[in-house]
C-alpha cells in the first residue's frame, strides 16, 4: 500500500498550541453531548449506542486528537489512534482552522481544495458531521442558495424562441404517419403535461426514507450474515427475500390525472436512499441539505430522526466501501481513489450501466418469465440464483397488484366522470401488466414503467437505461392505430399516444439519485442518466428509423427534460436525411438534445470487440453515451472515471502527485528524449490503471456478496441459461467501460513537450516543471508561444492527428488487456460526464497552457483554441479508429446560428455538419446550440433561465443547477456560428 504520510510526523503525539486549542474545543463539544440531554440522545440509535472512532491529525503530527464514541458517550483523547474507524488528515494547521470555521456540511469540500484527506470508513466522517450540525444548528444562519425551484417562474424562454416547422414524407420503416414530423402539436395541445411540467420545475426534490426503511428494518430482523438461525445467508436469496419485504410495503402511489400508475418513491420528487450502498454519505447533512446552496433537498424532521437512529447505523460498515476495506486493508486502489484526483470507481454507487430485456417483459410478462426459469430447472433443483429470481418476479407482481387496487379505489371514488373512465382503463391495465404480456401502447409503457420502478428497488438509480423504446412500442402502436375505424378516431388516438410517451418521460423525472454535497462539484446537474435510444439500423441492416422514433422524438421537442437522455442513432447509408433533419431541428429547438450517434462507426467499433454482426447492430446507449448490446449484456459502460492527466503529472513529477503530495506512481526520472519520455508517460497510466482495475474488481465482488442483482438478472440473456445472477458473470455478454478523461489536454501537452523540451529545446523537464508548479507565472512569453505556434488536436495539423491516435490506441490497448472480476474485458471510452471540471480542479498547469485548476477540456473535445474551423475539430476527431474508441466517445460542440438564419436553414447546415461527421468515421456528437452571451444571462439572472437545457459531457443539465466552474466551462467552449 502507498504510503501518503511518508515522511512525515503523522504517527508522533500532537504538540503545541494548535493540539491544545482543538483538544479544548473537542473536549467542549463532547461535554455537550455527554450533558445535554436532546444531544445525548442523538449518540444513542434505536438499537444501541453508537460505536465508532475518529481521529484528527495534521501530516507533520503537530495535531493528533481521537474522538471516540461507546456506551453512549463522546471520550476525547489525546494522541492519534492508528487503528480508528476514520482520520481526517490536515495538510496543515491553518488547513484545520479553515475546516474548523466552516459548517460540518461543507468539510467534504475541503477534500477537493487538497487541505485535508480522510482515510478510512467515510460513513464515520459523515455521521460526525451530522453530529457537530446538531450542536450548532441553534446558531446557524441558513446559508444563501440558488434554489432554481423558489423561482416562481419557470424559464419560458427556451419555449418561447423556437417551435417545430419542419415537414417531411415517410420514409425508413415509418408505416402510418404522413407526416411524421407532427408539425402540428404544440405543448398547448397537452394541458396534463403542461401541468406536469411546471410541477417539474417548481418542486423541490425529498429524501425519500422508504426503500431504506424498509430494507434495514427487514435485515434487523431476518440478518444480514447470518439468519435469525445463526446459519450463513446466501447471498441471493437473503436479496431477494429482503426485496420481495420491500415491494410488499411499497406504497402503490398514483400522482393526480396522471396516465401511468406507481412512483420510484413515496414523494412527488423523491431521492432515492441505498444505505447500502453510498447512502450514508448523506448522513452529514441530514440537518443542512435544505440550506446547501446547490440542488438543495428537503427532508422531514421525523425522516431524518429515523435515518440518523434506525438506519444508517446498521449500514456503518455494511455498504461497498467497507467491505473491501475490511476485507482488502484498505487497498492501494482505494486509498488512491478516495483522494478523487485520480480516479473515480461508480461501483462505490451502484453495478447498473445496462439495459434489461424488455421485449421479452412485454413479449412473455412476469409469469412467461418465470416459466422461462422453472423450464430451466425444476423448483426443487433449483440454484439459488434462480430461486431468487423467481421470488423477486413474484414481488414485482405484487406491487403490480397493489397498484392495481390502489386505482380502483381512486375510480370508484371519483366524481370527474371523464377521469374515472381512465381510472377504470388504467386498473384493467395494471390487472395485466406486467403479469401477463402487454397488447397495447398503453399496457406496454405501464409495463415498463412498473418494471422500472421495481428495478430501481433493487439498485441504485445511476445510469441504468431504457434502450430502443421505439423499436420496443411499435408494433403496440400500430396494433392500436389499425384498431381506428376512421381519420378522426386515429388521430384523436396519435394525441393519445404522444400524450402516453410523455408520461412516460415524465414519470422517470419523479426520482433523483442522492447527490451529496461534493457531488454537486464531481457530478453536477447530472440526473439519473437514463439513456432511450432512437433510430439506427435493425438486425437485418435495415433501417430501424419508425413511427415510435418520430412520436418520441416529438415528446423530446415538446417537453424538453434533461432526463431521460435521449441519444438517436444514425447511420448514414441506411436512414433517410429527412430523419437526420428531424434530430438536428429537435436539437435546435431544445438546444440540447438528442445526442447523435454514427451508427455504421459505432457498429464497426462493437463488431471490432468480437461482438456478432446481429448483436452489434442491435445496440444501445446507456447512460452518457456508450453502447451496449441490449438486453443481454452486463457491460457496467461507466465503472471508472479515469483521469488521464494525472499519469501526465506522475511523468513530469518522477511518480510523485502534486495535489496528493505522495508518491502514487513509478519512478522514471527525467527521460532524455521523447520517446523516453512517452514510454514514462504509459508506465505511469499503467500503474494507476492496474490500482483502479484492481480495486474495481474488489467493489464486484463486494456487489456479489451484499447486493446480488436477481430481478435484473432475470432480464439480462444469459442468466436463467446459466444458473447464475449477473452480478456472478451469468450474463451471455459481459464488460467493463472506463471513461477516460482530459484526451486533448494530454495530446496537445505532449505536443508541446516534444517541440519545446527535446525538439527546439527551449527549455529543459526540470524547467519546464518548474513554470507549471508557478501557474505560467513570468513565464507569459512561452505561453503565448504554446497557444500560438504549437499545433493542437482539433486543428488539421497531422502531427497532431497522429498523436492522438497514438494515445487512444495506448489507453485501449492497455485497458483491453485486462479482465474484469465477471470475466469480461475493460473498454476504454473518452467522454467525461462532468468530472473534466471536478479533475481539473484537483490538476496543476499542463504544458498545454491550461491553467491550475481550470476545467480540462470535455469528452474528447479539442480546446477552444485548436482552430476557429468546426470542419478542422470534426474531421480530426472522426479519424479516430472507432477499434480504439469501443465504449464510445463525446464530442461536444456549441453552434450558434447567426440572427439573420431562419430555423430551416440552421437545420439545414446542422445537419450538413453532422453528415459529413459520420461520413469520416465520426462515432457520437452533440450539439449545444445556444450563445455564451445567453450563458452568462443566464447566471447572472438564473430565475428567467430555470428549463434552460445544456449537454455537459454525454449527458444533459439544467444550467441554473450547475456550480459556476461547471458554468463557466460551457461558457468558455469554443463557439462556432453559423
Amino acid at each position: 500500500m502507498i504510503d501518503f504520510n511518508q515522511q512525515r510526523g503523522y504517527f508522533q503525539p500532537g504538540h503545541g498550541w494548535a493540539n491544545r486549542s482543538l483538544a479544548l474545543v473537542l473536549r467542549a463539544i463532547a461535554w455537550n453531548f455527554n450533558w445535554r440531554p436532546a444531544l445525548r440522545a442523538s449518540l444513542i440509535g434505536h438499537h444501541g449506542p453508537l460505536q465508532f472512532t475518529l481521529a484528527w491529525t495534521t501530516e507533520d503530527g503537530s495535531v493528533a486528537q481521537t474522538l471516540r464514541l461507546a456506551d453512549g458517550r463522546m471520550q476525547i483523547q489525546g494522541g492519534p489512534d492508528p487503528t480508528a474507524d476514520c482520520r481526517w488528515i490536515f495538510r496543515d494547521q491553518q488547513s484545520l482552522k479553515r475546516v474548523f470555521t466552516r459548517p460540518p456540511s461543507e468539510v467534504l469540500l475541503a477534500l477537493l481544495r487538497s487541505e485535508m484527506r480522510i482515510e478510512g470508513n467515510l460513513s464515520v466522517a459523515s455521521a460526525v458531521n451530522y453530529l457537530l450540525s446538531e450542536l450548532l444548528q441553534p446558531w446557524q444562519e441558513p446559508a444563501a442558495t440558488s434554489d432554481p425551484y423558489a423561482a416562481a417562474a419557470t424559464g419560458q424562454l427556451g419555449r418561447s424562441l423556437r417551435q417545430a416547422q419542419l415537414r417531411t414524407a415517410p420514409a425508413d420503416a415509418v408505416a402510418v404517419l404522413a407526416d411524421p414530423c407532427l408539425s402540428r402539436f404544440r405543448l398547448q395541445d397537452f394541458p396534463r403535461l403542461e401541468t406536469f411540467l411546471q410541477a417539474h420545475f417548481t418542486t423541490r426534490p425529498s429524501l425519500c426514507p422508504e426503500r431504506a426503511l424498509a430494507l434495514t428494518r427487514w435485515h434487523r430482523t431476518h440478518g444480514f450474515e447470518h439468519d435469525r438461525h445463526g446459519q450463513p445467508w446466501i447471498p441471493e436469496l437473503r436479496q431477494a427475500r429482503a426485496y420481495a419485504a420491500m415491494m410488499q410495503q411499497k406504497q402503490p402511489r398514483l400522482r393526480p390525472r396522471d396516465l401511468l400508475a406507481g412512483t420510484t418513491t413515496a414523494k412527488d420528487v423523491g431521492v432515492v436512499l441505498y444505505p447500502d450502498a453510498h447512502g450514508t454519505l448523506i448522513w452529514g447533512e441530514l440537518l443542512t441539505a435544505g440550506q446547501r446552496k446547490l440542488n438543495p433537498y428537503q427532508i422531514d424532521a421525523h425522516d431524518a430522526d429515523l435515518l440518523h437512529k434506525q438506519v444508517f447505523p446498521y449500514w456503518l460498515r455494511r455498504n461497498f466501501r467497507e467491505w473491501v476495506r475490511e476485507h482488502h486493508q484498505q487497498p492501494t486502489g482505494q486509498a488512491i481513489e478516495e483522494r478523487f484526483a485520480a480516479y473515480f470507481n461508480w461501483k462505490t454507487v451502484a453495478l447498473s450501466h445496462t439495459i434489461p430485456d424488455f421485449p421479452s417483459l412485454l413479449r412473455l410478462g412476469t409469469s412467461g418469465l418465470r416459466q422461462r426459469i422453472q423450464a430451466r430447472r425444476p423448483i426443487d433443483t433449483e440454484p439459488p440464483a434462480l430461486q431468487a429470481m423467481r421470488i423477486t418476479l413474484d414481488a414485482v407482481e405484487s406491487y403490480a397488484n397493489n397498484l392495481a387496487s390502489e386505482v380502483r379505489r381512486q375510480a370508484a371514488a371519483c366524481h370527474d366522470l371523464t377521469r374515472k373512465a381512465e381510472l377504470q382503463g388504467m386498473a384493467e391495465v395494471c390487472a395485466q401488466v406486467p403479469r401477463e404480456p402487454a397488447r397495447s401502447l398503453h399496457e406496454a409503457l405501464q409495463a415498463m414503467w412498473t418494471l422500472w420502478v421495481a428495478l430501481h428497488m433493487e439498485n441504485t438509480n445511476a445510469g441504468l437505461s431504457l434502450g430502443r423504446m421505439d423499436q420496443y412500442l411499435q408494433p403496440y402502436f400500430l396494433a392500436d392505430w389499425r384498431a381506428c375505424d376512421s381519420e378522426s378516431e386515429r388521430e384523436a388516438y396519435l394525441h393519445h399516444a404522444i400524450e402516453l410517451c410523455a408520461c412516460f418521460f415524465l414519470r422517470c423525472t419523479d426520482h433523483l439519485p442522492l447527490v451529496p454535497d461534493i457531488g454537486n462539484y464531481l457530478f453536477g446537474g447530472s440526473s439519473s442518466d437514463q439513456a432511450v435510444t432512437l433510430g439506427g439500423i435493425d438486425a437485418t441492416g435495415g433501417s430501424a428509423v419508425n413511427d415510435m422514433s418520430y412520436i418520441l422524438l416529438k415528446v423530446t421537442e415538446l417537453l424538453r427534460l434533461r432526463d431521460p437522455n435521449v441519444n438517436a442513432r444514425y447511420h448514414h447509408e441506411r436512414n433517410s436525411r429527412g430523419y437526420l433533419k428531424r434530430l438536428c431541428e429537435v436539437n435546435l429547438i431544445t438546444c440540447a438534445t438528442p445526442s447523435i450517434h454514427g451508427d455504421k462507426n459505432v457498429i464497426a467499433a462493437l463488431r471490432s470487440a468480437g461482438y456478432p454482426a446481429s448483436e452489434a447492430a442491435d445496440w444501445s446507449a446507456v447512460g452518457c453515451v456508450e453502447p451496449t448490446l441490449s438486453g443481454r449484456h452486463m457491460g457496467h459502460t461507466g465503472c471508472l472515471m479515469f483521469n488521464l492527466v494525472a499519469a501526465l503529472e506522475l511523468t513530469l513529477h518522477d511518480g510523485m502527485h502534486p495535489l496528493m503530495r505522495s508518491r502514487i506512481g513509478r519512478r522514471t526520472g527525467l527521460p532524455q528524449d521523447f520517446e523516453a519520455f512517452y514510454c514514462a508517460f504509459v508506465s505511469q497510466l499503467r500503474g494507476l490503471a492496474e490500482h483502479a482495475i484492481t480495486y474495481n474488481n474488489q467493489l464486484a465482488e463486494a456487489h456479489r456478496y451484499l447486493r446480488p442483482t436477481p430481478l435484473l438478472s432475470s432480464l439480462l440473456e444469459g442468466c436463467i441459461e446459466s444458473g447464475q445472477d449477473a452480478t456472478a458473470g451469468g450474463a451471455r455478454f459481459n464488460s467493463s467501460g472506463v471513461a477516460c478523461i482530459g484526451l486533448s489536454d494530454i495530446v496537445d501537452s505532449l505536443l508541446v513537450v516534444e517541440r519545446l523540451v527535446y525538439g527546439e529545446q527551449r527549455l529543459d523537464l526540470r524547467e519546464l516543471r518548474r513554470i507549471l508548479d508557478a501557474d505560467f507565472a513570468g513565464a507569459e512569453d512561452l505561453l503565448a508561444y504554446i497557444r500560438d505556434q504549437v499545433p493542437k488536436f482539433g486543428s488539421g495539423d497531422p502531427a497532431a492527428l497522429a498523436m492522438a491516435r497514438r494515445v487512444t490506441h495506448d489507453v485501449h490497448t492497455l485497458f483491453a488487456s485486462r479482465r474484469n472480476y465477471r470475466g469480461g474485458p475493460y473498454w476504454a471510452g473518452f467522454w467525461s460526464m462532468s468530472n473534466h471540471v471536478a479533475f481539473g480542479t484537483l490538476s496543476g498547469a499542463l504544458p498545454s497552457g491550461r491553467r491550475a485548476g481550470k476545467a480540462f477540456t470535455p469528452g474528447l473535445t479539442p480546446s477552444p483554441a485548436a482552430s476557429p474551423n468546426l470542419l478542422d475539430n470534426m474531421l480530426d476527431v472522426a479519424q479516430l479508429p472507432p477499434a480504439d474508441l469501443v465504449n464510445n466517445v463525446a464530442f461536444n460542440v456549441k453552434y450558434v446560428p447567426a440572427p439573420e438564419d431562419s430555423p430551416a436553414h440552421s437545420t439545414e447546415q446542422m445537419s450538413a455538419y453532422v453528415q459529413t461527421y459520420c461520413e469520416q468515421g465520426g462515432m457520437q456528437l452533440q450539439l449545444n446550440v445556444v450563445s455564451s452571451e445567453m450563458l452568462r444571462d443566464a447566471r447572472a439572472h438564473p430565475d428567467r433561465y430555470r428549463d434552460l437545457l445544456v449537454r455537459i459531457s454525454g449527458y444533459n443539465a439544467y444550467f441554473v443547477t450547475l456550480n459556476p466552474d461547471m458554468q463557466q466551462e460551457l461558457i468558455e467552449r469554443a463557439e462556432f456560428c453559423g
